[in-house]
């Protein structure tokens, strides 16, 4: 057994845009943990709500009047590489989320790898 430092992403996606993130975010890389590849977890049905400043240009909502949407958080984790952080973030997860501002969350951490 070894611990491996990675960077574990979190983003909140409506359900319809799930696997359009997840798939950006694959085109990237190819999310390996261990010996098995596209590994990402989901958790299904959350609400996420939000407000629309006058500088915003919300996909849905208006300016000025809370909105509440179901929201999965998607979670995965990377090499802890800030080059490929930032590529996942820019090329894999922002063209392919529906959001004007989506919530990206990063943190860093250790992952156990009994194999591989």
């Amino acid at each position: 057994m070894k611990l491996v430092p990675i960077y574990r992403i979190h983003t909140y996606v409506v359900p319809e845009s799930l696997y359009r993130v997840l798939e950006g975010v694959l085109h990237v890389d190819d999310l390996i943990y261990g010996n098995y590849k596209n590994v990402a977890w989901h958790s299904n049905d959350g609400i996420e709500q939000f407000v629309p400043s006058k500088n915003s240009m919300p996909t849905e909502g208006d300016i000025g009047e809370r909105k509440q949407v179901t929201s999965f958080k998607l979670e995965f984790s990377i090499p802890r590489d800030k080059h490929l952080l930032l590529k996942v973030i820019e090329e894999g997860i922002y063209p392919n989320h529906p959001w004007d501002e989506p919530v990206v969350q990063v943190t860093e951490a250790f992952e156990t790898r009994k194999h591989g």
